[in-house]
């Protein structure tokens, strides 16, 4: 009907003036014309523009991922609120976190997570993260099962996650890793070793000064660098040239000590030195050394100690000529193998027997129990003395009080 009406019109038209014809012609072609329109596509689309996002290219050893293209960032459904495993605020509102295989962002004190993680990014429990500030992140991703010969991932964004961009040093041993160091956007070390076992681990230090795209490999145990680590436990850097790397001799085995070496040309040379004997009459140690972290002069490295016959504790070893001298501070007889270093005075740790923390204001000198109950809190992050955040294995808290109380965090990831 609709059609044969058209029609008549139509037939009707000349016995109108020339313009109204024409004008009518234009809208009856209109009309006609509608449903066809509805599902033709418009000259600016792209109907293949989410199979090119996810498209990874070939010709080169860099790839650019988009965090938008795995569905993360899609959105507001909330995702399985699965436990963080790391966490860095950079103030009362902003920081990161990773779980088991996913980076995280939060702009609310972490109430809400964005997940900002790449696509096929590879993520697994044993990867370390270096987050500089709310743009520049660097995630090191070691073999899975600690597998040698398959190099390490190393995962970077300068835009706060929005995108990543991929890179690969093929070490052909490693398979433990210390977190990304990059002292600004360009230029970063990174520390790796083979696994221990026997005494015989070796350690390897690599470099980047392009951001992290591309690696080079500065120093080995297996070299005449001067570089006699064991298996590694941490870097850190004062400078382009002055740096410090910490690892254990004799790891696997009784009687593991903690080694050091001190850089002035930037890792390509090392000087191993001594540190204070700890300990008095104890037999059949066991030490692990965490990272050493530089407050201009002043170097504070945590080593946790365990001893048969004998109870478990932490020492802070302190530098204050940038690491060619070293003293030892007191002792907290607790079983700590995170602390938490906020500047040269403020440090907290956990005692993972009890699940109490412990916190010091003086660099190691006293150390008190900032609180009793068991949260056993295993990563921390202080914004100042007083504001921090603690990951358990199942849950996120918040204090304002310097870890006296904590606040359990009822967090969503998006």
């Amino acid at each position: 009907m609709i059609k044969y009406s058209i029609a008549k019109l139509k037939r009707g038209l000349t016995t109108l003036p020339l313009f109204l014809s024409m004008a009518l012609v234009l809208l009856l072609s209109a009309c006609s014309n509608a449903g066809s329109s509805a599902s033709t596509p418009s000259a600016g689309t792209t109907p293949t523009a989410t199979a090119q996002a996810n498209a990874t290219p070939t010709s080169s050893s860099t790839t650019t991922a988009d965090s938008s293209s795995t569905g993360s960032n899609s959105g507001s459904s909330s995702k399985p609120t699965v436990p963080l495993t790391a966490i860095r605020m950079l103030d009362a509102q902003n920081g990161w976190s990773l779980t088991a295989s996913s980076i995280l962002r939060t702009s609310d004190g972490g109430a809400h997570w964005k997940d900002v993680t790449p696509a096929n990014a590879g993520l697994n429990k044993d990867a370390k993260a270096t987050f500089m500030n709310g743009q520049y992140a660097w995630i090191a991703i070691p073999p899975a099962n600690m597998q040698e010969g398959a190099g390490i991932t190393i995962l970077r964004t300068s835009t706060g996650g929005t995108s990543w961009q991929s890179s690969k040093i093929n070490d052909p041993r490693v398979s433990i890793i210390d977190m990304p160091h990059f002292l600004n956007a360009q230029e970063g070390w990174l520390e790796a070793s083979s696994t221990p076992g026997a005494g015989h681990a070796g350690s390897d230090i690599w470099h980047s000064t392009d951001g992290g795209q591309t690696w080079t490999q500065l120093s080995s145990n297996a070299d005449s660098s001067g570089l006699r680590l064991g298996y590694v436990t941490g870097i850190s850097l004062k400078n382009s040239q002055t740096g410090i790397a910490t690892g254990n001799l004799g790891a696997g085995g009784d009687n593991s000590v903690p080694s050091i070496a001190l850089t002035q040309n930037g890792g390509k040379n090392w000087q191993m030195l001594s540190l204070p004997h700890l300990l008095g009459g104890y037999t059949e140690i066991n030490t692990n050394s965490q990272p050493p972290v530089f407050f201009g002069n002043t170097v504070i490295m945590p080593v946790s100690v365990s001893a048969q016959d004998n109870p478990d504790l932490l020492v802070l070893y302190r530098s204050n000529d940038g690491g060619q001298h070293w003293t030892q501070t007191s002792v907290v007889h607790i079983a700590a193998t995170n602390t938490y270093v906020l500047d040269a005075n403020h440090a907290w740790a956990t005692d993972t027997k009890t699940g109490k923390l412990y916190s010091t204001t003086d660099g190691g000198d006293h150390w008190n129990v900032a609180s009793n109950a068991a949260y056993n809190l295993q990563a921390l992050s202080f914004t100042n003395a007083s504001t921090g955040w603690g990951v358990s294995s199942q849950s996120l808290y918040h204090t304002t009080d310097g870890g006296q109380t904590w606040q359990q965090i009822q967090y969503t990831i998006q």
